[in-house]
């Protein structure tokens, strides 16, 4: 049977269920399938405008099918929603550069910076 990411549901965790402790649930999203979590992120404010991506999971079994494409979207346009132009996320990491995160800033070499623009 073929998956497709518009198969699974995203929502916000239970208690325990996102897939790392401590996971803040306002800004944690779970995606789900047939009530199994197989992906998650969590973002986090950083400032009124500027949200950062704390972590982004999609299980082994379900990569490669735009399960993670479909969850970072989900994370800019939850962090959008609430005012961010800026997001954050963990420099030189390929799945955020393939999307168009740049390089890293002089003056924060460990974050890449995603710029919003507002239509």
């Amino acid at each position: 049977m073929s998956f497709t990411p518009r198969d699974a549901s995203i929502f916000r965790p239970y208690p325990g269920e996102a897939p790392w402790p401590d996971a803040d649930p306002d800004w944690t999203r779970v995606a789900k399938l047939d009530d199994a979590v197989i992906g998650a992120y969590e973002i986090e404010r950083i400032s009124p405008i500027c949200f950062r991506i704390k972590a982004l999971w999609v299980d082994p079994d379900r990569r490669g099918n735009g399960l993670g494409t479909w969850l970072l979207g989900h994370a800019i346009g939850t962090a959008e929603s609430q005012g961010a132009r800026e997001i954050e996320a963990p420099a030189g990491v390929g799945f955020y550069e393939h999307y168009g995160f740049p390089p890293p800033r002089d003056d924060a070499p460990d974050v890449s910076v995603f710029t919003l623009t507002p239509e």
